[in-house]
């Protein structure tokens, strides 16, 4: 079966971490993230410390600088399945969603208060 994927998303903000894919798998696909974090409107855009890819049905998820502990929440748009999951962001974490089709809406949340979103979209 052969998939195509696309990434939806709407940046609030631009940071090379988030295309940092150097460690990526050959055919992985890069989920670009946002911040979901409140700023003054007078500062710069937050740099994105996360990096996520999807690849082979499962979502991979890497912090640039550790955030302590982080519960993702990934969320199948169409259905309303969720897949939730706490680990710790020193080390990259892989969460299985499989291969159907459709749009998912990617939570984390850190015990530093990050607060990132992004969504891939399954065809």
């Amino acid at each position: 079966m052969n998939l195509k994927v696309f990434i939806i998303a709407i940046l609030l903000s631009l940071s090379p971490s988030i295309f940092a894919l150097e460690n990526a798998p050959r055919g992985a696909t890069g989920i670009i993230v946002e911040s979901l974090r409140n700023r003054p409107k007078d500062t710069t855009p937050d740099d994105i410390n996360v990096t996520c890819y999807y690849i082979n049905g499962n979502i991979h998820i890497e912090f640039s600088t550790p955030e302590g502990k982080a519960t993702t929440t990934i969320t199948h748009m169409d259905s309303g399945d969720a897949i939730s999951r706490t680990f710790l962001t020193f080390s990259p974490a892989s969460i299985t969603i499989g291969t159907a089709p459709g749009i998912y809406e990617i939570l984390l949340i850190t015990s530093h208060g990050g607060k990132y979103r992004g969504y891939l979209t399954i065809e």
